[in-house]
């Protein structure tokens, strides 16, 4: 048993229909669950109880951009020319290198985000783009073919 680093949960977006691993430049892409509770107390009781009702799942992203990087172009270009609908849909598989098939394929689940953009232009160095992801639909489990860069739907 050992500590999984950080850099074995990769993550890639699809552009133009190929699988661009999001990672160059990143300073933040972190999943956060944000879980619905549905919470009541019944007038026999003296505790409130919690069911859990369903997920907003979001990730938070920062970058400093980067020339000919497919992923912050694709970002940058929802971005800049403030795209909304359809247009800032984005696919992004979310692969565990620790957990692997047979094949050697590892866990991995697919989703749609919603790009947010919040900011950019902070800081004074290097040019920083960030913003939000919102889930855009359930996610779809699978595997993820590292080499081929291929996900594969169970």
């Amino acid at each position: 048993m050992g500590l999984v680093t950080r850099n074995n949960m990769r993550s890639y977006m699809l552009v133009n229909g190929v699988y661009c691993e999001i990672g160059e430049g990143f300073t933040d892409f972190t999943e956060n669950k944000n879980p619905r509770e549905y919470a009541r107390q019944y007038i026999h009781e003296s505790s409130e109880r919690t069911d859990l009702v369903g997920f907003a799942p979001s990730v938070t992203y920062a970058f400093d951009v980067f020339d000919a990087d497919a992923v912050q172009a694709a970002l940058m270009e929802i971005t800049v020319s403030e795209a909304i609908g359809d247009a800032a849909v984005v696919t992004v598989v979310t692969a565990f290198l620790q957990n692997r098939n047979d094949d050697g394929h590892a866990h991995a689940y697919r989703r749609e985000y919603t790009v947010c953009p919040a900011k950019l232009g902070t800081g004074t160095d290097a040019l920083i783009c960030s913003g939000t992801l919102k889930a855009h639909g359930d996610p779809v489990y699978g595997v993820f073919d590292t080499e081929s860069l291929e996900f594969i739907e169970w």
